[in-house]
């Protein structure tokens, strides 16, 4: 019997792209079925001027939110980019909620978006959300300043060009950016890759955990939606992403820990990459392992292990009260 699922999703332009995604790979695999996208501003998109340890991490900034949707029966399952799920211990103690499938991996690189006009070398200053990719800033532009800067990837990039500061609630700001660090894949799901001026390799810029990675939650419990997104779930993907969040989970991270994993299946076997860097970026842990390709969760904690066992927890403790 036909019927309709509600998509529940962040109000940016990038979610509901990436949403949008998620609908049409469902209503291919289930052309008799209706899928609706609802939209819902995270705590993240209404309040540009706090950190995001200063909204519950990332769990409050982008994820509440969306949870509280399924839990009121406004959605039937939820979409998130995967980097915005946190990979400690109080995520997974929350069995409410459930991963029932990832759209196959998008580009994970980061890239640099130079404001319109610039001319120069080195951009004098630099702007990002990320506590990560500003550590590996500071390692290739050691002479440019580093700033935050916070938004949606549109609104961020037309703030640059028009020269507005970001601003914050303690009454502090930046001085204008002329370049900001930004997510390819997200960029060119947006229609802005053409602004792109640099991409930055994997071993230049570890990716973020999960970084373009689409993923689908529903209540646990909810067999229906279960369903529906198991048909649709990328496995080679799946098994990436789930190496990255096992390295993530041994380091148990906070929202703003300078870590990077990418996972990759190459020759029948999966590879992965992570590194913890120091917020100066003068310093790093780095490991590499590999595994058979279905032993993803076995790779990510011993690769995890290796990290803490070269100093990750140390770094990692120097970012955990940082302004």
């Amino acid at each position: 019997m036909a019927k309709t699922f509600k998509i529940g999703t962040r109000a940016s332009l990038m979610a509901v792209r990436q949403t949008e995604d998620l609908i049409r790979a469902l209503s291919l695999r289930f052309p008799e079925h209706t899928f609706e996208m609802v939209t819902r501003p995270a705590a993240a998109d209404l309040d540009l001027k706090t950190r995001l340890g200063g909204m519950g991490g990332k769990g409050g900034a982008f994820i509440t939110a969306m949870h509280d949707m399924m839990l009121r029966g406004e959605a039937d399952m939820v979409m998130h980019s995967l980097k915005d799920l946190p990979g400690n211990d109080e995520y997974y103690a929350d069995t409410r909620f459930s991963i029932g499938a990832c759209l196959p991996r998008s580009d994970a690189r980061d890239c640099m978006v130079l404001r319109q006009g610039w001319t120069g070398d080195a951009p004098a200053v630099i702007g990002t959300a990320s506590v990560r990719r500003a550590a590996f800033l500071r390692r290739l532009f050691p002479h440019s300043q580093v700033v935050p800067f916070r938004g949606a990837a549109d609104k961020r990039i037309a703030r640059m060009d028009d020269g507005v500061p970001m601003t914050f609630n303690y009454g502090g700001a930046t001085p204008p950016v002329d370049a900001l660090l930004l997510a390819k894949n997200g960029l060119e799901r947006i229609g802005l890759d053409g602004r792109i001026s640099r991409v930055f390799s994997v071993a230049e810029m570890c990716p973020a955990v999960g970084q373009g990675v689409v993923v689908a939650e529903y209540a646990t419990g909810n067999d229906e939606a279960r369903a529906l997104l198991a048909a649709i779930n990328d496995r080679e993907t799946m098994f990436c992403y789930q190496a990255e969040r096992a390295l993530l989970k041994a380091l148990n991270g906070h929202c703003d820990s300078p870590i990077g994993a990418y996972a990759w299946v190459d020759g029948g076997r999966l590879r992965l990459r992570g590194v913890v860097i120091a917020l100066d970026g003068r310093s790093a842990v780095e490991v590499y392992d590999e595994s058979e390709y279905a032993d993803p969760l076995a790779l990510g904690t011993r690769a995890g292990a290796r990290l803490n066992a070269l100093g990750a927890q140390a770094i990692i403790e120097e970012t955990r009260y940082v302004g």
